[in-house]
């Protein structure tokens, strides 16, 4: 479906606000963070020039500091620990540009550098993947890529993560919680209607492990853990955690219309009559628990409460809520939601009811016929066929008819019942003609009668004329 489970929540760790962090001289290392190989340190000439930029960034004077790198890189080692140092700060500087497309090549390069010579620590080296992984995710989001361009961004940011992984298995929240975004990320960007079903898994799982990190996950990620579930048509666990959801924060009213969908769901998945009405139950209940909070109370979460009881054979409540709901102005008073009403107390055996319901909607829609023509039906149901037939003809006068032809053939018969042939001869002939003149047998059968009766009422009219001028000549 539809909808805002594809929009979850705030990504990643905010590359515009990771810090500069320039390379530390040799001997500065941190416990723990040595250099994977031999310590290593810069020449004089950059150790001298990376001096110099420190001012520089800090006056965020990036063109200025920019100039004494590029010049610098000119000068350096191809593949030198200098320039390993001098690209990555030039990726870095990019960054607090926020010109996050341009620093991937020099943060790859230099990667690429480091990697050959083992000139990172394991904690360097994690967190320039980590960075890569943000880069490309961010590239990956701009609206303005292609496609293709934007999964290929995807997955060379999912391929750092798993590089990240395997330099530290037990990563922190944020970063796992990122990884799970990116997976679900790519399995949308690769098909926005049907997602990669694959990804969306590895995303749940993903999300999974960062719910088991702490005694209280944030909100966010719960609703990311029920956006898998609902890509994975997994209902019945999605209903169990907004329940969840929601003992925790009650006033979401998001939560509240997402948990009647998932019933609502639940409920159009099977067959089983039972279990059709225990979830259309459930999402009834879901309903009337947000309505006493104050949520909920659109015209269109009324006229689902009033459909969900209809369905479930509740037509007295249905057709009350519908009545109070369009009177007051709570359900859209559309010609449908008149007609609903006015069959919700057929279905309760109230024909006289749903006939003042028909009429209040023929006053809303005057020039809708179809109107008195229902009136017309439940009076004929009632075996009130003069008022049947009073309401077939302001049907006819006033049109609007939904389905003429079947409308002309039924008034005929009415109007043949009751003896009106040349009325019920001209709305026979209406109907044929809607027919395009070819009439069906059952059509042919009613014309027959007709003409006969009309035939056999005229010789007794003219009987009657004959004796009545008879009766009138005086005798001899």
């Amino acid at each position: 479906m539809p909808s805002h489970f594809q929009h979850t929540a705030a990504r990643g760790l905010g590359i515009a606000a990771l810090a500069l962090v320039l390379s530390l001289p040799a001997g500065l290392y941190a416990e723990g963070d040595q250099p994977q190989g031999e310590p290593y340190s810069l020449s004089d000439a950059v150790g001298d020039g990376l001096a110099k930029i420190r001012p520089l960034l800090e006056q965020k004077d990036y063109v200025a500091s920019s100039k004494i790198v590029d010049e610098l890189i000119a000068v350096a080692e191809h593949d030198s620990y200098d320039m390993d140092i001098l690209l990555e700060t030039r990726a870095r500087i990019l960054i607090q540009q926020a010109n996050y497309p341009a620093a991937i090549k020099p943060m790859e390069a230099a990667l690429d550098i480091a990697d050959r010579h083992h000139f990172n620590s394991v904690k360097t080296e994690t967190d320039i993947l980590n960075l890569l992984a943000q880069l490309y995710y961010q590239t990956a989001e701009d609206s303005k890529k292609a496609r293709e361009d934007q999964i290929a961004a995807y997955a060379k940011a999912i391929g750092y993560m798993q590089r990240y992984f395997k330099l530290n298995p037990k990563p922190n929240e944020d970063i796992s919680f990122s990884y799970a975004q990116l997976l679900y990320a790519e399995a949308v960007a690769k098909n926005p209607e049907h997602p990669d079903a694959d990804l969306i898994t590895q995303a749940r799982v993903q999300v999974e492990k960062v719910l088991l990190m702490t005694v209280h996950p944030k909100d966010t990620t719960y609703a990311f853990l029920l956006a898998t579930l609902n890509q994975e048509q997994n209902y019945t666990r999605g209903a169990e955690l907004l329940e969840l959801m929601l003992s925790r924060n009650p006033t979401n009213k998001t939560y509240w219309g997402d948990l009647v969908m998932f019933y609502m769901m639940l409920g159009q998945s099977t067959k089983d009559e039972g279990k059709i009405r225990q979830y259309n139950i459930r999402a009834i209940n879901t309903i009337e628990r947000a309505q006493t909070l104050g949520f909920l109370k659109t015209p269109k979460d009324n006229f689902n409460l009033f459909t969900l009881y209809y369905n479930s054979n509740q037509f007295g409540t249905a057709a009350d809520l519908l009545y109070a709901g369009l009177k007051g102005g709570t359900i859209d008073p559309t010609l449908t939601n008149w007609q609903l009403l006015a069959s919700s107390y057929e279905q309760i055996n109230k024909e006289f009811m749903s006939i003042e319901a028909l009429k209040e909607a023929s006053k809303r829609f005057p020039d809708k016929g179809e109107l008195n023509f229902k009136i017309a039906q439940v009076y004929y149901s009632l075996g009130k066929n003069e008022d049947a037939l009073a309401y077939s003809k302001i049907a006819i006068e006033k049109g609007g008819l939904s389905k003429p032809l079947q409308t002309f053939e039924f008034i005929a018969y009415l109007a043949y019942e009751q003896h009106q042939y040349d009325f019920a001869k001209v709305t026979l002939d209406k109907a044929i003609e809607l027919k395009q003149g070819n009439p069906d047998h059952q059509m042919s059968v009613l014309r027959s009668a007709i003409e006969d009766a009309i035939k056999e009422q005229k010789e007794k009219e003219d009987k009657k004329a004959a004796q009545q001028t008879a009766a009138a000549e005086p005798t001899s």
